[in-house]
């Protein structure tokens, strides 16, 4: 008999349901009596249409741009630090945060910005809360796009120094990315023969990749370079136009990518029935592919290295549940081409839900292997292994070269798009920051872009990558808080119901806040031990030759002072914009009490 519990079938079935009553019951309910989109409004797409920024789009083609701006390493490596706890509690935030929070917060991220004109946060912060809280805002970003960019280009470095198959692979994909624009843009190719053109220069560039690894003989130096190979490659994305680059190569980068999701969720559907007899055949392992990680739940990490499940678990597990990057991405680039406002929902909740299926096919990737591979939180390959111990048994004529190589492409494709945008964003929030005034030079495309890369790799190099990410996942859930405020009190001045983003919106400020006060903490404790000749939790903090060599003591003392420093400022900023958002909130329901009721589109409620 079949034992379905003991494989993750049964976790697969139950989650899926459970985004569809997301979607089409509580989603739905939402848009219908609290947004009240209007499919015959005008969007901003059409009131300012220049075919630059703002143009209509399908409702089918913008949902793959969301997913593909929004989708990174955050539903793939979150699960990774977050089944520290046991995968039970990893899964229900999977669940409960995409279900109450994260589709949420990019829907309304959207329809604010819509409702507003297509403005992005900046203009929108500035209405709310003046001009010292829009100044708040712009640095609270900047800080966390260098801390996002430090992490993935950290990751990107690791991914291309553990797959030598990758980088050639990587190359070949973002030259076909390339060549697709020139088809499509200059010589006006039809995008179906593009398309077929651009899959056939991906399989070849996976082809090439396993025909020609490329490994770097420096050894412990060996990230840094890559770090630094990473960083010339964001570097064009960033300066380039969109059409030539970032856009063509994101939306090649599409296919592999979801095709991975598509593939360990299949794999792991099959799990209870391995082997399968077709006659004289048998295809698959020997037996079920079963659960081996702990359910837990573990209330502190059992390994001393993370800390106590709240807050950490809800930081570590970022996208896939919430994120502050889809708010800057619904809110900045998707509102300025939604067709009609009704796309909102299948748009920026479609692709939030969607994303939540790469989380829980990373959970249960992770589920089927051994708890040997996460021991001290550093094999960050072990994506890899599990998708290929749930995906070898269909794809049986695939060599493990070859899976290993493609599971390794698509963690750097979904990296590296990302960060491409990114980087993007930080020039032009850097040029929006010091378009004027002294610091004028720091506006400049190429000054700011060379800053925004520059700083993120002296992060990406001494860091290690679970403390970046825990500061990462600390400040971009922070984010997400401070955009559900800025949707609360919109919903408020307009008397709109405001408790399904209120509630959520507090506990993710205060989550995030509490985060970032242990991961600040974590560091000091760690200098301060060193003051008592334990140099143990210093070096953790660090890597490469920072942590082997001990002549770089001095240098590891001092990154974990900077990351003290870091901290700090996050967590000030944070509540300080925070503080802001609150108090405008209090005066927006203070100042609704005495208008006529209104729903969110401004019109009148819906009996």
């Amino acid at each position: 008999m079949v034992d379905f519990l003991a494989t993750p079938f049964l976790w697969v079935i139950a989650t899926i349901v459970l985004y569809g009553i997301a979607y089409w019951g509580y989603a739905k309910w939402i848009d219908r009596n609290v947004w009240r989109s209007d499919a015959k409004r005008t969007t901003p797409a059409h009131m300012y249409m220049d075919g630059v920024e703002y143009f209509p789009t399908s409702r089918y083609v913008l949902w793959g741009y969301q997913f593909k701006s929004v989708a990174a390493l955050g539903p793939i490596l979150g699960p990774f630090i977050g089944i520290t706890y046991g995968w039970l509690p990893a899964l229900l935030w999977i669940i409960g945060g995409n279900f109450f929070i994260g589709w949420l917060q990019d829907y309304g991220a959207m329809m604010l910005s819509v409702r507003k004109e297509g403005r992005s946060f900046g203009p929108i912060t500035h209405e709310f809360t003046g001009a010292r809280g829009r100044t708040n805002l712009l640095a609270f970003v900047l800080f966390y796009l260098i801390i996002i960019s430090a992490t993935f280009i950290a990751l990107i470095a690791s991914f291309w120094n553990a797959f030598p198959g990758t980088f050639v692979a990587t190359i070949g994909i973002l030259l076909a990315g390339v060549l697709c624009g020139q088809l499509l843009y200059r010589f006006k190719v039809n995008v179906f023969a593009v398309t077929g053109i651009g899959l056939a220069l991906v399989v070849i560039s996976i082809y090439l990749g396993v025909a020609v690894p490329v490994s770097l003989p420096w050894g412990a130096w060996n990230l840094p370079v890559w770090a630094f190979i990473c960083a010339v490659i964001l570097y064009a994305a960033a300066v380039l136009p969109t059409p030539m680059f970032v856009q063509p190569t994101n939306y090649l980068a599409f296919y592999p990518a979801y095709a991975a999701i598509i593939l360990i969720l299949v794999g792991a559907l099959m799990t209870p029935f391995w082997p399968i007899q077709i006659g004289s055949f048998v295809i698959g392992p020997g037996a079920p592919i079963s659960v081996q990680m702990p359910a837990g739940p573990f209330w502190v990490d059992p390994q001393g290295i993370l800390g106590p499940i709240w807050p950490i678990l809800f930081v570590a597990i970022a996208c896939g549940a919430i994120s502050g990057w889809h708010s800057l991405v619904s809110s900045s680039s998707s509102s300025k081409q939604l067709d009609i406002e009704t796309d909102a929902l299948p748009v920026g909740g479609g692709a939030m839900l969607s994303e939540g299926l790469l989380a829980l096919a990373s959970l249960i990737a992770y589920m089927v292997l051994a708890p040997s591979f996460f021991a001290g939180r550093t094999n960050v390959a072990a994506w890899v292994a599990g998708a290929v111990v749930l995906t070898s048994p269909f794809l049986g004529n695939l060599t493990t070269a070859v899976l290993t190589t493609f599971f390794g492409l698509v963690l750097i494709i979904y990296a590296l798009t990302v960060q491409a945008l990114v980087t993007r964003f930080f020039r032009l929030v850097a040029g929006e920051t010091w378009a004027e005034g002294r610091f004028r030079v720091f506006g400049n495309k190429h000054v700011s872009t060379v800053v925004g890369l520059g700083v993120p790799w002296g992060f990406a190099v001494s860091g290690s990558w679970w403390a970046l990410w825990l500061y990462f996942g600390g400040a971009n859930q922070l984010l997400a808080g401070l955009a559900i405020m800025l949707i609360t009190i919109h919903l408020a001045r307009t008397r709109a119901p405001t408790r399904y983003s209120l509630i959520p919106g507090v506990f993710m400020i205060v989550t995030t806040l509490a985060a970032l006060v242990w991961q600040t903490w974590t560091f000091l404790y760690s200098v301060w031990l060193y003051t008592q000749n334990d140099s143990s939790w210093v070096l953790r903090n660090v890597r490469g030759p920072i942590q082997t060599d001990k002549t770089y003591i001095l240098v590891a003392v001092g990154i974990n002072a900077v990351f003290v420093l870091v901290g700090v400022v996050l967590f000030a900023v944070g509540v300080s914009m925070a503080i802001r958002l609150f108090r405008s909130y209090r005066a927006s329901v203070a100042e609704g009490r005495i208008r006529a009721p209104a729903a969110a589109d401004g019109g009148e409620l819906e009996k």
